[in-house]
């Protein structure tokens, strides 16, 4: 069951635009300790409050966000492959992400109403594109995927969310995105588009707000029942 207040929303939609970690997976935690890890493995102070401020960037955008902050400069081609390999090597350890049951059921109630359902991610692996596909198999094929492949500009600028309403051919009044990252947020608000926020992390609820965010939920839980 959808609550009364996004129900209304939705029914005046065609479709939704999920983002990934942190809204279809309880994923965050794991990459936050990964990037920290990661650049503290290469001397550099990452702290996780700060990865989940700009998650949704790409890697590159990412590490050089963090070495003009650290280093006053940014990093090198070479520098970026030896911290994302070692953010990758760190984050294989963990166990798989599991998805969350509530986006399980709202994508179950968007199917039975006929909406579309398309991820927009700014994650450009193949483990975990994979993952999705398989996981949400009922509800999500791989046309219908806008990644960190598919986009030079990651979030927040409005590219990943501009690509998903050019390749469905939806009109950004005609969709609905749900984030859980402030530069998600504002990425989705840049394209037009009614943002429905789900603060699954760490931060404020305010910084969310900030962003744009049109409706706010503390939780999964508190967004479908």
């Amino acid at each position: 069951m959808i609550i009364k207040e996004i129900g209304e929303v939705l029914s005046q939609k065609k479709g939704v635009f999920f983002d990934m970690d942190g809204v279809l997976y309880d994923s965050m935690g794991a990459h936050a300790d990964a990037w920290n890890k990661a650049f503290h493995h290469f001397g550099i102070d990452f702290p996780r409050e700060m990865v989940y401020q700009n998650e949704g960037r790409t890697a590159k955008s990412t590490i050089n966000l963090v070495f003009q902050k650290n280093e006053d400069r940014l990093a090198t081609d070479f520098e970026i492959e030896q911290i994302y390999s070692k953010k990758t090597e760190i984050i294989a350890a963990y166990p798989d992400a599991v998805p969350f049951e509530g986006a399980l059921m709202l994508m179950a109630d968007l199917k039975r109403e006929g909406k579309a359902i398309w991820v927009v991610t700014g994650s450009s692996q193949d483990k975990y594109l994979e993952a999705l596909l398989n996981d949400f198999k009922d509800y999500i094929s791989a046309d219908r995927i806008i990644s960190g492949k598919n986009v030079k500009h990651g979030k927040p600028h409005p590219e990943p969310y501009l690509a998903a309403l050019d390749k469905s051919g939806f009109l950004a009044h005609e969709v609905l995105v749900i984030e859980n990252a402030p530069l998600g947020v504002e990425s989705a608000k840049a394209a037009g588009i009614f943002t429905v926020a789900i603060n699954t992390g760490i931060l404020d609820d305010r910084i969310l707000w900030e962003s744009g965010a049109d409706l706010l939920f503390s939780d999964w839980q508190n967004l479908v029942e």
